[in-house]
């Protein structure tokens, strides 16, 4: 098996000997500040690329959600191919904030614009109601794109953790009438809320994402266990899903989350799908904050952000 990050493995020493308590076991407001300077914590120093940063109003199917626009000095002119992005979050946490420098990494690295949206969290806003506002999002997007310089003919759907579920569930359920959904992105995503998989047990402790936390979250998204079933959010018990566009999904290999997201992988390819899986064995959940952590994460965004390029084309 391959050894942790020795960086990460250093980092997270350094937490798991502070005593703190499992982040399942806090109220949910500490429990999104505590995220929110976690993310940025991890990160490194910005880009050093030119953005432009645009804040836009998006209508999500609950009403007006915030979103931002990342785009990129000296792209090309007139509605360019674009990144909605979706945070991770667990559906409870996370935001503009949380994944800022993500969002700016990509839309650098990439050359694309990245739409970075919000969505309604639970505990307030229970499941499906993040899936209604990602769906509503994209819809808006068909309809005032062009006025944002956003090709609706070339949309890359991303996402990570919670975000990557909305964005494979978004471009699965996507009317025939919304935008053309050209390629979808995934970072360790939330695969199923009812099945028991290995890495859960293995892995559920001292490795930043708990098998606490992931049942505290799960009690908060669907607190009505006879939901919990949904094939909204259960990839693994949806039907044939070879309608899908290309997918590209990262998983890592000391995540609880990873077992999951490679029978997703698996799946999706048997059912037709042209999917890049890239395993990353060393790392962690929540990764792709860790540019100030270790060395081996920015390759890892730039093979994400050509995918989404190449894409797009």
């Amino acid at each position: 098996m391959t050894e942790l990050d020795p960086a990460i493995a250093g980092m997270l020493a350094h937490i798991n000997g502070l005593g703190q308590p499992d982040m399942g076991d806090l109220p949910v407001g500490v429990i999104r500040a505590v995220m929110t300077e976690n993310c940025r914590m991890m990160e490194g120093p910005p880009p050093a690329d030119p953005l432009t940063v645009q804040t836009l109003s998006l209508t999500g199917a609950g009403g007006p959600l915030e979103g931002r626009l990342y785009r990129p000095a000296g792209g090309r002119e007139g509605p360019a191919p674009a990144i909605l992005y979706f945070h991770g979050g667990g559906f409870v946490a996370g935001g503009l904030d949380s994944h800022e420098m993500a969002c700016r990494r990509l839309a650098t690295l990439s050359g694309l614009p990245v739409l970075a949206a919000t969505y309604r969290l639970a505990p307030e806003h229970p499941l499906p109601a993040a899936y209604d506002d990602a769906l509503s999002i994209l819809a808006q997007i068909g309809r005032e794109g062009r006025s944002w310089d956003l090709d609706p003919d070339r949309v890359i759907i991303a996402g990570d953790s919670a975000g990557a579920s909305l964005a494979l569930a978004t471009a699965l359920d996507a009317p025939v009438d919304s935008p053309h959904i050209a390629g979808v992105l995934m970072f360790y995503p939330v695969v199923s809320f009812v099945r028991d998989f290995p890495g859960r047990a293995r892995l559920g402790r001292d490795y930043l994402l708990t098998e606490r936390s992931i049942q505290a979250f799960a009690a908060m998204a669907l607190p009505d266990h006879a939901r919990r079933g949904d094939a909204r959010y259960n990839f693994l018990d949806r039907g044939a899903m070879g309608h899908c566009p290309p997918v590209m999904l990262l998983t890592a290999g000391f995540d609880p989350l990873g077992d999951e997201g490679q029978a997703l992988a698996a799946r999706l390819s048997g059912d037709g799908v042209a999917v890049t899986h890239r395993p990353c064995p060393s790392l962690i959940h929540a990764f792709i904050h860790m540019t100030g952590v270790t060395p081996a994460v920015q390759p890892l965004l730039s093979e994400a952000a050509t995918w989404c390029r190449q894409m797009a084309e």
